[in-house]
């Protein structure tokens, strides 16, 4: 915990970067902190770039689960390998037959967070899938009306970028 208060002090990326160890390892197995919020702050370090896909990898190796208080550190807009991790676990979680409001943070941060212009790429995850046995009851349908959501708020957002641009 010292050194992680150290680099953070200091600033150091080499520092945070070796504490921080590799995204893909299980927390527990990291060299520094296994909590999430002394890992949130080692990545405040990091540069922008670096820390998005560290992210990235976090979520992609731990699924969406720790990852809020990780992406709350990311700079706004997410950057598309980051944007493409979080629709990726969101799917998975869909495909498993969870309801979406077990993601309801994530899916929050999404709409705010993520690039406007991916609302076309993500207009194929607005459909209602086949209810798959073990499955929820309804969590499809759900799921649907939250991407439809989210691809509505991004439409959104992209078309008042536009007109502050204009």
């Amino acid at each position: 915990a010292a050194w992680c208060r150290a680099a953070i002090r200091q600033r150091d990326p080499h520092w945070a970067r070796a504490l921080l160890g590799e995204a893909s390892a299980p927390p527990a197995d990291s060299p520094g902190p296994a909590s999430i919020a002394e890992r949130s702050k080692l990545l405040t370090v990091l540069s922008e770039a670096e820390r998005a896909d560290w992210v990235a990898a976090f979520i992609a190796a731990h699924g969406l689960s720790e990852a809020f208080q990780l992406l709350g550190v990311c700079t706004v807009p997410w950057t598309g390998p980051l944007g493409r991790a979080v629709v990726d676990a969101l799917d998975i979680a869909r495909d498993g037959g969870s309801y979406p409001w077990s993601f309801s943070g994530v899916m929050g941060l999404a709409e705010r967070c993520l690039d406007p212009a991916e609302a076309d790429r993500l207009e194929i995850l607005t459909t209602t899938p086949d209810e798959r046995e073990g499955a929820s009851p309804g969590a499809g349908g759900y799921w649907s009306e939250a991407f439809q959501r989210l691809v509505s708020t991004l439409r959104l957002r992209a078309a008042m970028e536009a007109e502050l641009t204009a």
